[in-house]
């Protein structure tokens, strides 16, 4: 049993890699080989066109898959929901957003359901294999704390909260009427915001793909601005934190060996 569980666990980190890596590789050829680009979206425009009623189980599935834990960081869900949402949603978007929104409520709750049953075990065992120690843990506690609305409806806009924050709730604790409040709004909220992104970037992907590298660098700048200006100390004490608990770790290590 273990050694299957250290298989899911790295073939989870591999898929992650690989699509880190195919990311990169696709903004690259998006600046030196556009007619690719467009070619390809034109062709997966095709495919979902010919799946029809089939794209809202195809919204449902990768809407759920996506927020659960540890398999949601390696899932490209959000980017399927947007291709999906530009080219089935923009005829048929009530549907579509009904199908995405029930799908990721359904993840957020198993995330939840296994955090709140073995939540802590796992982290124990296998958290740093996926960025997620005490460290982790315990910013993503005390902000669920602070701020549970924000960061369980916020938090679907990105792979590792969207995969980690409803795990972490059910870790702390979080009272299930509660989650389920937050798990609605939130999911209601991505979805739909999600889909309209989607018919945004196909109605507009040539001049996107166009002016690709002045978007990216601009994202860049305002991603390190908004870091270095308003979250420095935050990330400080993160490293010294994280530096503190690596250390403890070695120094265990070291006392077991001995």
């Amino acid at each position: 049993m273990r050694h299957i569980k250290q298989f899911f666990i790295f073939l989870a980190k591999a898929v992650t890699i690989l699509l880190t890596v195919a990311t990169f590789a696709l903004i690259i050829i998006s600046f030196v080989r556009k007619d690719w680009i467009l070619a390809g979206i034109a062709w997966i425009g095709e495919l979902i066109h010919s799946l029809g009623d089939w794209n809202y189980l195809v919204a449902f599935a990768s809407a759920c898959i996506e927020s659960l834990p540890i398999i949601g960081t390696a899932v490209p869900g959000m980017n399927v929901m947007i291709l999906v949402g530009g080219f089935w949603g923009k005829e048929h978007l009530a549907l579509t957003i009904l199908a995405a929104s029930v799908g990721a409520m359904l993840g957020n709750y198993i995330g939840y359901w296994i955090g709140k049953k073995i939540g802590k075990e796992l982290i124990e065992r296998y958290g740093d294999w996926f960025w997620v120690g005490k460290t982790e843990e315990k910013i993503l506690h005390r902000q669920l704390e602070k701020n549970g609305f924000w960061y369980i409806t916020l938090g679907k806009f990105h792979n590792f909260t969207r995969a980690f924050i409803p795990f972490i709730a059910g870790t702390g604790g979080m009272l299930e009427t509660k989650f389920w409040t937050y798990n609605m709004i939130g999911s209601v909220i991505w979805a739909t915001s999600i889909n309209l992104l989607g018919v945004f970037f196909i109605d507009n992907y040539e001049s996107i793909l166009e002016n690709i590298g002045k978007i990216s660098m601009g994202i860049l700048i305002a991603v390190f601005g908004y870091f270095w200006f308003f979250k420095r100390e935050t990330l400080i004490k993160y490293w010294n934190d994280k530096n503190r608990e690596i250390d403890e770790k070695i120094a265990k290590k070291n006392t077991v060996k001995n």
